[in-house]
């Protein structure tokens, strides 16, 4: 049988950019992925459908990558794996197999990360050692969405003034009201993160990301929702009703919990980035073993021109997707050259790559799957699977058009609320 691609796969992105210890990380997840997670793909999604027994197992496996606590500081028993850069190339490597299996960890990844960026000891040293130890499966979540809205509690627009769930102070301790939606690992995460406000009157100075720990008087699940794409990583909705924690579990203090909420945001989305090209060029992989063995006129389909072009599209777009999210993570990772994880520079160039590679990805499963034909959308090749997880990506983190306005902030003062004196005339009876 004929070679199914010739690419090297460590060279698909500049490899001085990593640090030796973090190029062997890569390395392993990607012989991890290889050997353990692409023979079982059609049982991992299969499992959904039932128990998520297997979903469980594959997660325990990983935990001896380091890929559950390893973003923890080293002096709480992490790896100090802060890399945006890395992260998302092991975002990649793990969503060429199964992209829920990254999805479901990163819940952890961005439930933790304002604690750690704040310096938060006691949340650090209460939850740090769950994560890092290797026996167990211990999720995070970061509880953001809202049943009345998703993406307007990421609009910076708003300030904060869409968020519904309430924190106030009272005894010495944090009393949270509300209920959250779509939250990745609600109902099986130990600890969450929930973005909440203290006045919305208050803009960014009332938001606040207090933690919670599960399960907790006041705290109920709603149940998971039953989804198309990503049905690996499970999302669901929870009700707060006077619950109380610690007052030390803010992550921060006011102003300052905004900012690490919105470097969160541009963080997540460099993650689903990386992700959603690791979508891509699974099915990039599945469709070129696929034109290797199909023969037409004497020869494999993809020797035929128009094959052969549909294909380049493909590698295109999942080679500029790269290029682009390894140059914005790069940039996240150096904030005294290109600004703060939370600043407007940083978001824009965070959410533009998001948006291209998940367009990017949408596009290579359609393609993929049109080269295909009827073997394209059954489960026996997977690119149906990988057309589904690819969907799914894309409205999550800033949804297809939210994280567009937030890319063309970098461009220009882009304000939605911004002053129309005509409307104000015409709204006040005023004639022109």
């Amino acid at each position: 049988m004929a070679q199914v691609s010739i690419e090297r796969k460590e060279n698909r992105f500049v490899q001085d950019l990593l640090s030796p210890s973090d190029r062997l990380l890569l390395s392993s997840t990607r012989d991890f992925v290889e050997q353990q997670i692409m023979p079982v793909r059609r049982e991992l999604e299969e499992s959904t459908y039932s128990d998520y027994k297997l979903v469980d197992e594959m997660q325990g496996k990983l935990l001896p990558l380091g890929l559950q606590g390893g973003f923890l500081p080293e002096e709480y028993g992490g790896m100090g794996l802060t890399s945006a850069l890395t992260t998302a190339l092991l975002a990649e490597e793990v969503g060429r197999g199964d992209a829920s299996q990254f999805n479901s960890l990163a819940g952890g990844l961005l439930a933790m990360r304002p604690a750690i960026g704040a310096g938060n000891r006691e949340v650090l040293e209460r939850f740090a050692p769950r994560f890092t130890q290797e026996e167990e499966i211990y999720l995070g979540c970061f509880a953001a969405g809202e049943p009345g809205g998703g993406s307007d509690i990421e609009n910076p627009d708003l300030r904060g003034t869409g968020i519904k769930t309430s924190a106030g102070l009272a005894g010495g301790s944090w009393v949270l009201n509300g209920a959250k939606a779509w939250a990745v690992n609600a109902g099986l995460a130990g600890v969450y993160c929930v973005v909440c406000t203290t006045d919305a009157s208050l803009g960014d100075e009332g938001v606040a990301l207090v933690y919670m720990e599960a399960p907790m008087q006041g705290f109920r699940f709603l149940g998971h929702e039953d989804k198309s794409g990503l049905r690996g990583s499970r999302q669901g909705g929870c009700e707060m009703a006077d619950v109380r924690v610690p007052e030390a579990w803010r992550a921060a203090g006011p102003g300052r919990d905004a900012q690490l909420f919105r470097a969160n945001q541009a963080f997540a989305r460099i993650i689903a980035a990386g992700l959603a090209i690791g979508i891509a060029q699974g099915a990039l992989d599945e469709v070129l073993a696929f034109t290797t063995d199909r023969m037409a006129a004497g020869k494999p389909i993809r020797q035929h021109t128009i094959c052969a072009s549909i294909l380049a599209d493909i590698a295109i777009g999942i080679q500029v997707g790269r290029d682009a999210y390894v140059s914005a993570a790069y940039q996240y990772d150096r904030p005294e050259t290109y600004g703060e994880g939370h600043s407007t520079p940083i978001l824009s160039r965070a959410s533009a790559v998001k948006v291209f590679c998940c367009d990017a990805a949408i596009g290579a499963t359609n393609r993929a799957m049109e080269l295909m034909g009827s073997y394209g959308y059954v489960s026996d090749y997977y690119v149906e699977k990988y057309w589904r997880d690819a969907k799914a990506l894309q409205l999550q983190e800033g949804g297809a058009h939210l994280a567009r306005l937030d890319a063309v902030r970098g461009c220009y003062d882009f304000d939605q609320f911004h002053r129309n004196e005509l409307y104000e005339h015409i709204r006040g009876g005023g004639s022109t």
